[in-house]
C-alpha cells in the first residue's frame, strides 16, 4: 500500500468516527446487513471492520476463520461505540479444508434479542448439498420478529458447481419456514458468488416469488481493480408477500451510509480490508404483519 493509499485510508476513518451516519434513523427502524469480511482470522486487523459494523444493528457475517477474530471485532465495536450493548452469535464450523468457516451474526442488545433456541444450521444429512451449510436464527426489534437465513455459497472453479449451490437455496428457505409456520418473515442474506440476480442459479427462488432487494442494473457488490469493475455477489432476498410495505421501508444498498455518502473514493478503503461491500436494509419495527395479508408496494422494491 503507498503513502497516498495510507493518508486516504486514514483520512476516511476520521470521518467515519466524526460523522458515522446510523443506517437506522429513527428507533422504530431496524438495519440489517450482510458482509462478508473476508478471512477474520485471530490476528486480523479489526478496526476498520468495526467502523462498519458499527453503522448497523445486526450484521450477518461470513468469512470468520477464528472465534477469537470475532472476539476481537466485537470489542472493537464496543469501543468506537462507547457500548457494551453488542453480542455475537456464532454458528458451529461448516465446510472442512479450506472452505471450513463460521458465520455470525452481529447484533446491538439495546436494539435487537435473539429468540433462544432459534438457530442451527441446514441439515447436516443434506450438507454436501453445500460446501458451507446456511446458518439460519431468528431475531425480535420492537414488534418486528425476524428470521435471518445467511449463506455463503461455494467459490468453485466451475460455476456450475456455483449455480447448483444457488438453486439449492429453495430446500433451505422452505425448510427453515417449516421449522416454524408462524413466522412469516424470512430474510435470505449473503454472499451468493453468483454474478446478477437475474443469472439462471437463481430461478428457483423467482418462481417463490421472492425478490432481491439490491436489483437496480449495474450494481456491484464486490472489489475488482475498483468497485465498478467489482462483482454482483452478495444481496438479500424476502417474500414481499410476507414482508411488505409494514415492514420494508425502502432503504437498502450496498456500502454503508457513511462510506457512500463521499463516494467511490472512501468505499475503495474497504478494498485493502475486504472483498466485498457490505449490503443493508431497513425495516420497522413498530408493527408485525406475520398473519397479515397486506400486499407490498411495488415502489418499495425498486
Amino acid at each position: 500500500m503507498n503513502r497516498w493509499r495510507l493518508v486516504s485510508c486514514a483520512a476516511v476513518l476520521g470521518l467515519l468516527q466524526a460523522l458515522v451516519a446510523r443506517a437506522s434513523t429513527t428507533e422504530s427502524q431496524v438495519a440489517v446487513a450482510s458482509w462478508n469480511v473476508c478471512n477474520l482470522a485471530a490476528n486480523t486487523s479489526v478496526v476498520t471492520r468495526a467502523e462498519v459494523i458499527r453503522n448497523f444493528d445486526i450484521v450477518a457475517v461470513q468469512e470468520v476463520e477464528s472465534p477469537e477474530g470475532l472476539d476481537r471485532l466485537l470489542a472493537c465495536v464496543k469501543t468506537l461505540t462507547r457500548s457494551d450493548c453488542w453480542e455475537y452469535l456464532l454458528s458451529p464450523l461448516v465446510g472442512s479444508g479450506k472452505a471450513a468457516e463460521y458465520y455470525a451474526f452481529i447484533y446491538r442488545t439495546d436494539r435487537v434479542a435473539y429468540v433462544s433456541g432459534s438457530s442451527g444450521t441446514y441439515p447436516k444429512a443434506v450438507a454436501p448439498d453445500f460446501s458451507r451449510e446456511p446458518f439460519y436464527a431468528t431475531f425480535r426489534a420492537g414488534e418486528f420478529d425476524f428470521t435471518l437465513v445467511t449463506v455463503h455459497i461455494t467459490w468453485s472453479a466451475f460455476s456450475s458447481q456455483r449455480t447448483a449451490e444457488c438453486r439449492r437455496l429453495r430446500s433451505v428457505w422452505d425448510y427453515v419456514q417449516n421449522l416454524d409456520q408462524a413466522e412469516d418473515d424470512l430474510i435470505l442474506l449473503g454472499d451468493f458468488n453468483r454474478d446478477r440476480p437475474t443469472h439462471s442459479a437463481f430461478d428457483q427462488l423467482w418462481q417463490m416469488e421472492l425478490t432481491p432487494l439490491l436489483s437496480a442494473s449495474g450494481t456491484r457488490t464486490t472489489f475488482g481493480r475498483t468497485l465498478a469493475g467489482g462483482s454482483w455477489y452478495d444481496n438479500i432476498w424476502i417474500d414481499p408477500s410476507c414482508t411488505t410495505t409494514a415492514e420494508l421501508t425502502g432503504q437498502f444498498g450496498a456500502g454503508t451510509p457513511s462510506l457512500n455518502s463521499y463516494g467511490l473514493g472512501c468505499s475503495e478503503c474497504l478494498r485493502g480490508i475486504s472483498d466485498h461491500c457490505p449490503v443493508w436494509a431497513t425495516f420497522r419495527t413498530d408493527s408485525d404483519d406475520d398473519s397479515s395479508a397486506q400486499a407490498p408496494d411495488p415502489g418499495l422494491l425498486g
